[in-house]
Order: structure tokens, then sequence, then C-alpha cells
């Protein structure tokens, strides 16, 4: 049986309520933790184990869209040679975070939602968050954001998503808050200014998310993000 095999049949022992410890140790073996830090040493076989496990049924990795799914992998394991496929449009640095654009329904959400549930799975299971971070979307969040400033006992601050990394889906898709102010530039901007990563998923272009947020939006997205370009056949029905 492959390490593989051998790793997605530990999950599945886990969900069928076999002992805990024993599989935990399975699927992360203490031959990857390093003794002198004491810390877990994620590996490429054990995320991608944990990819496939958290993948839906239905996920397709095709020739379209293989090499957008192993560069991020490859960010996500903090490997300098993350860019081999030079997909990458701005300078690529594993201290900026990922923007990735283009056609409706490649599965560019579907990707970041696969790497949170293994990002959860490694900080429950091995206090590991390389692949850890908030996640929001787009129009979703104005919503809340609207609706909880008419409430005087809300405890909802914006300054909470300042800092920490995040990730925004669909951004762009949002509505303009009370349909006048884009509250997304003003996020973009103060984290910029706080160097901390942000990762992005949008239909929009690098020139249209310009034309939405302004200038001094765009003038700080090659410094923010390592861009992506996704396009292909989309797999929604």
């Amino acid at each position: 049986m492959t390490d593989l095999a051998k790793s997605i049949q530990v999950f599945r022992d886990l969900t069928q309520g076999k002992t805990t410890e024993k599989v935990v140790h399975d699927v992360y073996p203490r031959v990857n933790w390093d003794k002198k830090k004491n810390e877990f040493v994620l590996t490429k076989e054990i995320l991608w184990s944990l990819f496939k496990y958290h993948s839906p049924a239905h996920y397709k990795i095709t020739g379209e869209n293989q090499k957008v799914i192993y560069t991020v992998l490859r960010y996500f394991l903090i490997d300098d040679n993350f860019n081999e496929y030079k997909l990458i449009k701005t300078k690529p640095s594993l201290d900026k975070g990922l923007l990735i654009y283009g056609s409706y329904g490649v599965g560019k959400s579907l990707l970041f939602d696969i790497i949170s549930k293994c990002g959860k799975e490694l900080m429950t299971k091995a206090n590991c968050n390389k692949l850890w971070y908030n996640s929001i979307s787009a129009g979703t969040f104005i919503e809340d954001y609207m609706k909880n400033t008419r409430i005087k006992e809300s405890n909802f601050d914006l300054k909470n998503y300042y800092t920490g990394k995040l990730y925004i889906d669909d951004l762009g898709f949002e509505n303009k808050t009370y349909n006048k102010s884009e509250l997304f530039a003003e996020i973009l901007f103060e984290r910029n200014r706080r160097d901390v990563k942000t990762h992005v998923t949008t239909n929009l272009n690098p020139a249209e998310l310009v034309d939405r947020y302004g200038a001094r939006i765009g003038d700080r997205l090659p410094q923010m993000f390592n861009i992506i370009s996704w396009n292909g056949e989309s797999f929604r029905e």
C-alpha cells in the first residue's frame, strides 16, 4: 500500500471512530516532529494526503488546473521553488499573499476551502499553523458590517480584520458600503500598511481591481500578492 493510500485509510479510520491516538500518529508520524524545536514538520506527502482527503468526490485535477494547484500547495509548504511553473505575474515571494483571478467556476474558492480544512486539521492534530487563515466572503462581509453598524450592542470591530492571515473570497462581488464607499479598499490598505498576509480570489483582473478600488490599492497589489491568472472551463453545472 502506498503512503497516500495508507494516509487516506487512516482518515477513514478516524471517521469510523477507531482509536484516535494510534491513527493520529500514523498520519502525523513522530518522524515528522523536530525534536530540537518540538515542532511538527509538514511534508508534501502529508499535505497531499490531507488535500485528497478533504477534496470533494467530484473534485478534478486536470491539465488546465494542476499547475495552479501545485503552485499554491508548494507556496503553503514554504517551498522556495513554488513558482516552478512560472505562473506568477508579479515578483514571486513567500512573504506575500496569493491573489488568484480568472474565469467563473474553475475552482478558485474551492481550492482555498480545501486548504482551509487541511489547515484546521493540522492546527488541531499537530499544532501546525502553516495552512491556517481566517476566511471571509466579500459579499457576506459587507452585509454583516452594515447590519452590525446599526446595532449599538454589537461587538463587531473592523480593526480585527486589519491583522492576522486573512483570505477574502469573491473580492469585487460585494456591494459598496451604503452604496457609496469601498470598504475593502480600506481593509486592503491597512493590511498592506501593517505588512500582514492576505489571500484573495476574484473574477476581476488586476486592471478591473484598480478601476474598482483605486490607484492607491492598485499600486500596492504587486507588493501584497503573488498574482496568478486561472482560466478554463467551468466545473459548475
